[in-house]
């Protein structure tokens, strides 16, 4: 069995951040399958209070919280950050008397923290996402059994969201499929808006495809889009979303992007693509996109409204003559504010 990946260099770090994201469960609301696991591993622990904690950049988020009224807190090095770490469970029976906590804030002040046992979630490929663990508010130690149990609880809620990430997925590309398009699109302008900072849409399709499909048929035509959807892949960042919207339509989501970048991002897309020996069986292809762009919150204030704004763009591109990038009108993003508040 591979050996979980210890966090010794910015890399890395990005790396595990980045794989963190990729199961898109940040910013998500409670979930009946992984309360189950919080309110089970705190019932056989004998503990208040058990967490589905995730280590993002600088906090932690709780994906389940059973006994605190808790969604996220600022992330110094605490328990969890010493717990994804280990290759196993970390225990801390009485924080008052570890060198290492006595004096946190969550120690000394409320909640008055002083039991800790924690389960690292390990991705398959050896990542540490975050913890499964249960707290108690005065010093205590488990039982073997307990430990086993909190070990395998663990475990499933890795198996919970490697689920997660399989129902993500559009079954011919691979790629993240439409509806994870819309959750992750608001996922990250949500983050965006909490930190002041951009996503980058990219509304593609793939030039006169329905060709393709007509005069080689269909199998022909999947096989294209799989080797358009490696071409995007190819093409993106890790923290970046690529999805098929559905038909020969993909959008890539960009966090962090501004107008400038973004461009520059979206020509070096339009540039592979044209340049791609695209397989189709025996024979290869030669395909063209047309790419629309719009950013939050440049031009729109929510991801569906960034989302119509690229589409706009992208039809623009078309009727323009195809195989080129178009980025949205600040008067067009004015215009769906304007539908937005009129629905309201």
């Amino acid at each position: 069995m591979a050996q979980p990946r210890r966090l010794t260099s910015g890399s890395e770090e990005s790396a595990r951040l980045s794989a963190l994201r990729s199961y898109c469960v940040l910013e998500t609301g409670r979930e009946a399958r992984f309360d189950d696991l919080t309110c089970l591993a705190s019932t056989i622990c004998e503990t208040p209070v058990s967490l589905v904690s995730l280590v993002d950049t600088n906090r932690l988020f709780f994906k389940s919280a059973h006994g605190l009224d808790l969604r996220e807190v600022p992330y110094p090095d605490f328990f969890c950050g010493h717990a994804i770490r280990q290759r196993d469970l970390f225990v801390v029976p009485d924080a008052n008397e570890d060198a290492r906590f006595a004096r946190h804030p969550l120690v000394v002040e409320s909640p008055r923290v002083r039991f800790y046992a924690g389960a690292p979630l390990i991705s398959p490929h050896d990542y540490r996402l975050g913890t499964l663990c249960v707290i108690d508010f005065v010093p205590r130690q488990l039982q073997p059994k307990q430990l086993d149990i909190l070990r395998i609880l663990g475990r499933q809620v890795m198996c919970q969201l490697e689920l997660n990430l399989q129902a993500m997925r559009d079954p011919l590309t691979g790629l993240y499929n439409r509806r994870q398009l819309e959750e992750g699109l608001h996922r990250e302008v949500l983050r965006a808006r909490r930190i002041g900072g951009t996503v980058g849409v990219m509304a593609i399709d793939v030039d006169h495809f329905k060709r393709v499909n007509d005069t080689l048929g269909h199998e022909v035509g999947d096989r294209a889009l799989r080797g358009i959807a490696d071409e995007l892949a190819s093409c993106v960042r890790e923290e970046d979303i690529a999805c098929r919207a559905g038909g020969e339509e993909f959008v890539i989501i960009l966090p962090g992007a501004g107008k400038t970048a973004l461009r520059s991002r979206a020509e070096a897309v339009r540039k592979t693509i044209e340049r791609a020996h695209i397989s189709a069986g025996e024979g290869m292809l030669r395909l063209t996109v047309s790419i629309g762009l719009a950013s939050f919150p440049a031009y729109g204030d929510t991801g569906q409204a960034v989302l119509r704004a690229a589409d706009v763009a992208l039809y623009k591109a078309k009727a323009a003559g195809r195989n080129r990038v178009t980025m949205c009108t600040p008067n067009v993003a004015r215009s769906f504010a304007s539908q937005s508040r009129l629905t309201v």
